[in-house]
């Protein structure tokens, strides 16, 4: 969870005021199942005999998780690899659909949208990968790669689009002559201009960032990290940030959400990081970025999400874990309006003052 030493001066942030957006979770679950073949059968078998336990023969990726957007603002999501957060932004943008729980649109659930309404949705919300290679058709050229969404919702003449492409290409950073290359004559940072320029070429509202950077030179980085928040600003954009970089997210997010196990820790304004009564697995997090000594580093390993342990996710690594942690899920409990909490030893605003 180390970062890449991060400075503010480094990228341009502006403040925003924020207000509900329409994308909203309601008690979100999703479990990935697996194709059933002798290796798993031998597997389960295997754990039986070695008294561990084995499984429901699916990935819990997702449990439990509430979370509204506020609209302007950037959200990032936070967590270990495995930790759920991807899927949870595939869920976002209607990629993925719940097991149980809602996705919900202006009100609207996102699974059971008619046609028409689904192909608005997707206009409004749309998604760049972590691996910008593989997300693109190495068959389109740039012009193509970018014109696909254009043709599929029929908007504009062959010169509108044409016209549009252009400008799309310019807005991200691109040449005019990059129309007519192929993904594979882009470098990666180029390919996730690319990539940028094909989810604004409807006009989202919505904007999820599946790792953005995670895959690019460091010298990269900085420059795709400032032309989404330039883009941020100068579309009014929603930005979702899905990263395990704790010191940028730090710099660019007006709020965090923490994720471990496919569960909700915490979610908490930018303003409240460091004052409010944190998470145990948030305050390991900080520590470990920030090299903050041997009392805060995790032991053992993260959950197995195809057999979760009962109660808390954290309750096997947590140093502060008590007997109900082990037993029963805490609830997510809002302390106030910018900082809410799932932890038994965080239970009550109460609580947490007394602490």
């Amino acid at each position: 969870m180390g970062g890449l030493g991060w400075k503010s001066d480094d990228l341009m942030t502006s403040p925003t005021s924020l207000t509900a957006s329409p994308l909203s979770l309601e008690q979100v679950n999703l479990t990935f199942h697996p194709r059933r073949s002798l290796s798993l059968e031998l597997s389960t078998w295997l754990k039986r005999l070695s008294g561990r336990p084995a499984g429901s023969h699916g990935i819990q990726a997702v449990r439990g998780v509430n979370l509204a957007l506020k609209t302007g603002e950037i959200l990032a999501i936070v967590g270990e690899s495995g930790s759920g957060k991807t899927t949870l932004g595939r869920l976002m943008t209607g990629l993925y659909h719940p097991d149980s729980g809602r996705v919900l649109w202006a009100g609207r659930e996102v699974a059971g949208l008619n046609n028409k309404s689904r192909k608005n949705f997707r206009r409004r919300v749309q998604i760049i990968f972590q691996d910008p290679g593989s997300s693109l058709n190495p068959r389109f050229t740039a012009k193509a790669v970018v014109e696909e969404a254009l043709i599929i919702h029929n908007l504009g003449s062959n010169t509108e689009r044409h016209q549009r492409v252009a400008a799309l290409l310019k807005e991200v950073g691109l040449p005019t002559e990059a129309a007519g290359r192929f993904s594979h004559e882009f470098s990666g940072g180029q390919r996730q201009r690319l990539s940028l320029a094909r989810a604004l070429a409807l006009d989202p509202e919505i904007l999820i960032a599946d790792e953005p950077v995670s895959a690019l030179d460091v010298s990269i980085q900085a420059q795709i990290i400032n032309l989404l928040l330039n883009l941020r600003t100068r579309r009014a954009l929603t930005l979702v940030f899905i990263s395990h970089d704790l010191p940028l997210v730090r710099i660019i997010a007006d709020r965090l959400a923490i994720m471990y196990g496919g569960r909700l820790m915490e979610v908490v304004d930018k303003s409240l990081l460091g004052k409010a009564p944190h998470h145990p697995y948030v305050l390991s997090l900080w520590a470990s970025a920030s090299g903050g000594g041997n009392n805060f580093i995790l032991k053992g390993e993260p959950p197995d999400p195809a057999s979760p342990p009962p109660g808390c996710p954290f309750a096997p690594r947590c140093r502060e874990a008590i007997d109900i942690c082990h037993v029963e899920i805490p609830l997510m409990t809002n302390f106030n309006p910018g900082f809410a909490c799932a932890c038994h030893r965080r239970r009550s605003p109460t609580e947490a003052s007394n602490r």
